[in-house]
């Protein structure tokens, strides 16, 4: 009987210790005294993965999380989400943790507002993190000035151009300078807030929390898209190819991994295809570091990046949309590092196809 009695026991007991932390994990912080205060920044065009994943996360650790924007009324998020902030600026309470989420940010990153207040939380603030293209806003700010910062990859040219004195990496999920930290795009802002929970409460909080949210948390070794091969594809594409006026383009795929990747799209212009791809040939040529190579269909090009060689290739297709063709573009990058010049050529892996 008593055997019986320890399992019922211990059976309420586990039970007990399962659903506390759900209950306690839900409950909605403000409300609450938690001894980590988080505030985030709303503003118009906010990107919603960049504050609602940190949310999730800070919430989860039991952080007290706490929205706010310059006068605590509606925000309209990137994608038309309508939130209703905790507070404004004016009455937001002491932080510990000081987020800036990214998205549309041209209009924030030049809000004196929206600068006083981050400048003026972040002094007494333990650490202070942007996700994405937040980074322009606290660049904005001078706070990066002399530190590491990274942001959403196709985003990282213009952040160097735009803020000289930040040091700008781009092959990291975040950055971390000790107080001030960096995520890259919209998803990395749930590992830098797993970060942050680690550096405030420990490697195994931060696991916990990312367990509870059925998160595959990879602390050192995590996914970071500027490792991509599509980085290999010519940067002055925009600019080398004198695309005609009238074309437009619909993206129909862009996918890959670190070693190859194949974008495809629609076209719709009076430009045929051939000398579409005559324009793009010579647009590579122009952007250098290129060689074209015979092909049986469509265009090759072989170029090294890296320490790797890379071809990339130009297919054009039929469409099943009037007035429109579609043109696909290829990468891929062999695993031989290039030879010395010393090197013989003879010795060297073949390239990838």
């Amino acid at each position: 009987m008593r055997a019986r009695s320890t399992t019922v026991a211990t059976w309420w007991l586990s039970l007990l210790l399962l659903l506390l932390p759900l209950s306690a994990w839900a409950a909605h912080a403000p409300h609450s005294k938690p001894e980590v205060r988080v505030g985030i920044v709303l503003f118009d065009g906010v990107q919603i993965i960049d504050f609602a994943g940190p949310y999730e996360v800070f919430g989860t650790a039991g952080f007290g999380v706490t929205t706010v924007s310059v006068d605590g009324k509606p925000v309209k998020t990137a994608m038309g989400l309508t939130v209703t902030p905790d507070t404004s600026f004016a009455d937001a309470p002491a932080f510990d943790v000081l987020l800036v989420p990214g998205g549309d940010v041209d209009a924030a990153q030049k809000n004196a507002a929206v600068l006083d207040f981050i400048r003026a939380r972040s002094a007494p603030s333990r650490y202070v993190l942007s996700v994405c293209t937040g980074a322009f806003i606290l660049g904005a700010t001078g706070l990066l000035d002399g530190l590491k910062a990274t942001t959403f990859r196709p985003a990282i040219e213009g952040l160097a151009a735009e803020f000289p004195k930040i040091e700008v990496i781009s092959d990291v999920r975040w950055a971390d300078n000790g107080k001030f930290i960096t995520a890259a795009g919209l998803s990395s802002g749930i590992d830098a807030a797993l970060h942050v929970v680690e550096k405030v409460r420990g490697e195994q909080s931060a696991r916990a929390t990312a367990l509870h949210l059925e998160y595959d948390w990879q602390r050192e070794h995590g996914f970071v898209r500027s490792k991509m091969a599509d980085r290999y594809f010519p940067k002055q594409f925009s600019t080398v190819v004198a695309w005609p006026k009238d074309i437009k383009f619909e993206g129909l795929i862009s996918v890959g991994d670190a070693r190859q990747w194949r974008s495809r799209y629609r076209v719709t212009t009076a430009t045929s295809a051939k000398a579409l791809s005559e324009l793009i040939d010579a647009g590579v040529i122009k952007a250098g570091g290129w060689t074209r190579e015979p092909a049986s269909s469509g265009l090759r090009w072989r170029g090294e990046q890296e320490g790797h060689r890379i071809v990339m290739a130009l297919g054009t297709y039929p469409s099943d949309v009037a007035g429109s063709y579609e043109i696909e573009m290829t990468i891929a990058a062999d695993d031989a590092i290039v030879p010395n010049a010393a090197a013989s050529a003879s010795s060297a892996k073949p390239a990838v196809p």
